[in-house]
């Protein structure tokens, strides 16, 4: 009786040990954040998959994770080395601004030991960061008119530039080296170089960077820093770029998918820092064009949601979603929730080409104890089913507890299936749901489609996020030296709204920052990097913000040297005198849409990918008289063209009536005039279409156009009784300043002479 009384009493201290260990293990499961927790699992297990993921992240040679250490409040990172390496961080960096924020190396393995320590409230792994790009002169030099300052003797003498990127002269497979370029006279001898890059191998992007740079101002002494060592290390890199080079004119042209979209990171607060130091500052705006979506948050309950999923009002299959994911309520896009009718619980979001990454934030600040709502992003496919991030081949994304790793973000990677093919281009439908999964106070949310081809339904919000929107420094839009009437389609818009104080504190009024605040010249001549070279000069063309950013500091070291040098202008002197000169370039402030009514026919345009098929929407009046016969889209007005092949592209798209077989396309032989001609008796009133088909621009060899190109495109409608319409395309108003370029495009000669010193 004493031996069985012992053997339960052992019993029940084993499983209350047993389930102990297992809530240990979950609560410790819950602060890792940012897909941290994935990847453990992942390890844990030997998931075939984890290679593909863990690429995803910073990592070193050992195959070591970046993660970055958010410590609990009243702990200092500086005084807890010994305590953090012991629990296996490795080449640790500690927060120049905030104590509390660590960086360094973890093994897997050992990820669950180091979140285990009583001093770390939170802690996550950190995933690559964006580079916004993509004997030489670069022709931003004439462009931006720093040739003719130049011929003045201003040349950036005296000034220090710094810049930030990847790498300056660590890539294993470019075609030149920085000795290289430094003999060849592309560089200038003695770049300071602070910090390289450490692991792996880059792309030197800062090299060519610097290239860039150095023909805008040859005279200014130049340094470099890699910004791909996490957040921590780029903020103090920053600091040090200010404080031991010494630089009066610094430039990036990183993100990070973790910095805060309504409060500013330490990123911003080091660039603000910076500025107060006197250096001028200049970040790339972002590749993200038009595809961002913002909105309160409209929910509807689970149990509504599901109802409307058995009243046939949604085709999401909701029930597929397992008991622990499913959220107390879900976001509708569009529809009403109260009266039974139709409505959008997911934005369809067509990924084309290449993995799209989306970054989604909503109203709380990062890292300060502030965090009490929890939402998930969920990916369901084109027919409505739920794709598991844990077992799914094309999509993962993650379902963090967000209140316990203290930051409002969730991130997702969508891949086109390979085998969804389109004429000739591999794309592929997704659903994105947005759910909350308690009771928290944040109601706006936002997400990006980071650098990338990832067009939907519901789009066009500000896209800019981050230190590119920092107080203390400039945004730098892109404009095709080529063509610089308008900036690059995938050139980042703003405003950005910043909601939130340092410490947290919600901002009594909203601060509305107006980026990008400048515009500069991409698509030049470098010795290396890029790739292509539509310009046919036979050197790579440096395409993306990430060639605008420099260029923008690369004039503004010459408007410093022309006041007098270091210190004579502040940091929002030499802003002012080159936003104040800028060349404007006259754009609406919504260029995603554009519309013609022809007679009877309505024309709709929107988005940024003409080969997207929703990207036309020609609908017939219930009202009118007859049917359509043939519709013209004559560009000749337009800088397009059509692109005519043996392989024509047309795409239909969401159609009412019309049907594939129902329309032949065909392109004029001048590639100026697409014609839809239609089946007798198949475009009927009431009845409507969307298409999508390749109009590019010759000069760019690009075809991500957004609707106000379309301008002036003339229209012709012909009915099955020989009635004829005319009509063309208009947009919204243009406005010399604007959300897309800001002030216009930079003007070196204009700016100099703005400050006193040169005409």
């Amino acid at each position: 009786m004493s031996r069985l009384f012992n053997l339960s009493t052992l019993a029940l201290a084993c499983t209350a040990a047993f389930a102990a260990h297992a809530a240990d293990s979950a609560a410790v499961d819950a602060m890792m954040g940012g897909g941290l927790r994935q990847l453990v699992h992942e390890s844990e297990v030997a998931d075939a998959r984890l290679a593909g993921h863990v690429a995803k992240f910073i990592q070193n040679e050992q195959g070591d994770v970046l993660v970055e250490v958010h410590l609990k409040a009243g702990f200092d990172g500086r005084l807890l080395q010994a305590e953090l390496e012991a629990a296996g961080l490795k080449e640790m960096v500690v927060s120049r601004i905030d104590p509390r924020r660590v960086e360094g190396y973890v093994s897997l393995r050992e990820v669950r030991t180091l979140a285990s320590l009583g001093m770390v409230r939170a802690l996550a792994a950190e995933h690559r960061p964006i580079k916004y790009a993509g004997s030489v002169q670069s022709q931003a030099v004439a462009l931006e008119k720093a040739d003719k300052v130049q011929a003045k003797g201003i040349d950036g003498t005296g000034i220090k530039i710094g810049a930030l990127s990847d790498s300056y002269n660590a890539c294993g497979f470019c075609r030149t080296s920085a000795d290289d370029d430094v003999a060849s006279g592309d560089l200038p001898p003695g770049i300071v170089v602070l910090e390289d890059l450490k692991h792996g191998k880059g792309t030197d992007e800062g090299r060519a960077m610097l290239q860039l740079i150095h023909d805008l101002a040859p005279g200014s002494k130049l340094g470099f820093a890699t910004a791909y060592h996490g957040q921590v290390n780029f903020s103090n890199n920053i600091l040090a770029l200010r404080d031991t080079f010494g630089a009066d004119v610094i430039t990036d042209d990183v993100g990070y998918f973790e910095e805060p979209m309504f409060s500013d990171g330490i990123v911003s607060r080091a660039i603000d820092q910076v500025a107060a130091k006197g250096a001028a500052y200049f970040s790339s705006a972002g590749n993200n064009g038009v595809e961002a979506y913002e909105a309160d948050y409209n929910p509807i309950t689970w149990d509504a949601a599901v109802q409307a999923e058995t009243q046939g009002l949604t085709k999401l299959k909701l029930e597929q979603i397992p008991a622990d994911l499913r959220p107390v309520s879900l976001h509708v896009f569009q529809g009403n929730t109260t009266k039974g009718l139709q409505m959008d619980l997911a934005n369809r979001v067509t990924v084309v080409g290449n993995p799209a990454q989306f970054d989604f934030q909503w109203d709380e600040p990062f890292d300060l104890d502030r965090v009490n709502t929890d939402y998930n992003i969920y990916v369901f496919d084109a027919k409505g089913n739920w794709l598991d991030p844990d077992n799914s081949q094309y999509v993962s994304y993650t379902t963090d507890d967000n209140v316990k790793t203290d930051r409002a973000f969730e991130y997702a990677a969508l891949s086109p299936d390979p085998n969804d093919i389109r004429g000739d281009t591999v794309q592929t439908d997704y659903q994105i749901v947005i759910g909350k999964m308690n009771a928290g106070s944040a109601s706006h949310i936002k997400y990006i489609a980071v650098n990338t081809l990832a067009e939907s339904w519901f789009q066009g919000a500000p896209s800019i996020w981050g230190h590119s929107a920092a107080s203390g420094g400039q945004s730098v839009a892109a404009t095709y030296y080529a063509l610089p009437t308008y900036p690059e389609d995938f050139s980042a818009p703003g405003p950005v709204t910043i909601l939130f104080d340092d410490e947290g504190n919600r901002l009594t009024k909203p601060d509305v920052r107006a980026v990008p605040q400048i515009t500069a010249a991409d698509g030049i001549d470098n010795t290396f990097f890029g790739g292509q070279d539509p310009d046919g000069t036979g050197k790579p063309n440096f395409f993306g913000t990430s060639a605008a950013a420099p260029d923008a500091a690369g004039v503004a070291a010459l408007v410093l040297q022309a006041a007098g040098g270091p210190g004579s202008l502040k940091p929002a002197q030499v802003y002012t005198a080159m936003q104040q000169t800028a060349r404007q370039i006259p754009l609406p402030n919504v260029r995603d849409k554009a519309h013609a009514s022809v007679g009877p026919v309505r024309l709709e345009i929107h988005g940024g990918w003409t080969r997207w098929s929703q990207y036309f929407d020609l609908m017939l009046d219930k009202k009118a008289g007859g049917n359509v016969a043939q519709v013209d889209l004559d560009l000749s007005n337009t800088q397009g063209l059509v692109y005519n092949s043996i392989l024509t592209r047309f795409y239909l798209g969401q159609s009412h009536g019309v049907k594939r077989d129902d329309i032949t396309y065909t392109v004029s032989d001048d590639t100026k005039v697409a014609t839809l001609a239609f089946r007798q008796g198949s475009f009927k009133p009431g009845e409507y279409f969307h298409f999508g088909t390749s109009v590019y621009f010759p000069l760019e060899g690009s075809t991500l156009e957004d609707a106000d190109r379309m301008r002036d495109m003339k229209v012709t409608v012909t009915m099955e009784d020989g009635t004829v319409y005319h009509g063309k395309v208009v947009a919204q108003d243009t406005m010399g300043i604007n959300r897309y370029t800001g002030a216009g495009l930079v003007d070196a000669k204009a700016a100099v002479a703005a400050v006193g010193k040169a005409d």
